[in-house]
């Protein structure tokens, strides 16, 4: 048996829900297939030829298990890196990344000497009252650590992107890590404390839950009209013709060549671009974010961006698009 197959088994003894990724990447092995493509290209439905997706399309979150009899099946054959899905998993993951060399420390920490995410989530620890509780934890291939905590019961986190902290993330529904045992690039992803994970820090149980609050009045108003199918009129709106259909390949071509690093900022601009469709009474948000999420899903990993951050982003690139309709009315 294969460390990597003995080291999935192990995470799905712990509860922990595996997943395979592609070897030596970060990507999900799993599905091959867009969730457009899963009824139009036969993989989905009663007759598709992913049993997966007979009642919809499944996604790497999705097809995550604990099945003994399913990880031997996967990783008997191919060795696959492996991914955990963390809110399956009742786990929150606190990402912490390093200074890269060059860059320029932001304030205040550069005040206070601080280089490294470990080093914020201690400042944050002390300055809120609360200590950083020893916890399973694994190095990562960039020198940063990820420490493994319970989540609270009842409580459905998503993910957080420097939000609590600078060189902060955090992972639970909607995201996923890369397990210890995997290797990119021939440097490994190791475990360093393997105690059981702790329950998450009261602190950051109330950081993350402050960052879980609507920003403003304004931004809910918007969500609300938008997710209703209503542009300000109160009539359902229509997101079928041509000029709608043009900016979307337009803006989508442009999403989809967006280099590494610079593929949040290409959603934003691409959410904010359409979103003037939304408030013109084009397209529903409802569409409109299916669309975007379906056209940024191969840039959807555990290091770039979750699922519900890539939502994050574009609902900020949808209020953008309100706010600067407004100014100019």
């Amino acid at each position: 048996m294969s460390d990597l197959l003995t080291a999935a088994l192990d995470y799905a003894a712990r509860g922990w829900h595996v997943f395979p990724l592609h070897p030596d990447s970060k990507r999900p092995a799993r599905p091959s297939h867009r969730a457009a493509d899963c009824a139009s290209g036969g993989f989905g439905g009663q007759g598709g030829t992913d049993p997966h997706c007979r009642d919809g399309h499944a996604g790497w979150e999705q097809r995550a298990t604990i099945d003994s009899d399913r990880i031997r099946r996967a990783w008997m054959r191919t060795p696959y890196g492996i991914g955990i899905a963390t809110g399956p998993s009742g786990l929150v993951v606190v990402d912490l990344d390093v200074h890269k060399a060059g860059s320029e420390i932001p304030e205040p920490w550069n005040r206070f000497g601080i280089a490294n995410g470990g080093e914020v989530l201690d400042h944050l620890a002390g300055a809120n009252g609360g200590t950083v509780t020893p916890t399973f934890a694994v190095r990562t291939t960039s020198g940063g650590h990820h420490l493994y905590y319970r989540a609270p019961e009842g409580v459905r986190y998503g993910n957080t992107a420097g939000s609590i902290g600078w060189l902060i993330d955090t992972r639970a529904y909607g995201g996923y890590v890369v397990a210890a045992g995997t290797q990119i690039n021939h440097q490994p992803y190791e475990v360093i404390d393997d105690r059981a994970p702790a329950a998450l820090p009261m602190f950051l149980v109330d950081l993350l839950g402050r960052d879980r609050r609507p920003s403003s009045t304004t931004a809910v108003g918007l969500a609300r009209s938008m997710r209703t199918g209503t542009a300000g009129s109160g009539e359902p709106v229509q997101s079928t013709n041509a000029y709608v259909e043009a900016v979307l390949k337009k803006e989508f071509a442009t999403l989809h060549a967006a280099p590494e690093g610079g593929r949040n900022l290409a959603l934003w601009c691409c959410a904010a671009a359409i979103g003037k469709l939304v408030v013109r009474g084009l397209m529903t948000e409802h569409d409109a974010m299916d669309r975007l999420l379906e056209a940024a899903s191969g840039h959807i990993t555990a290091d770039a961006y979750s699922s519900y951050q890539a939502e994050a982003t574009i609902r900020s690139g949808f209020h953008r698009a309100a706010s600067r309709t407004r100014s100019v009315a």
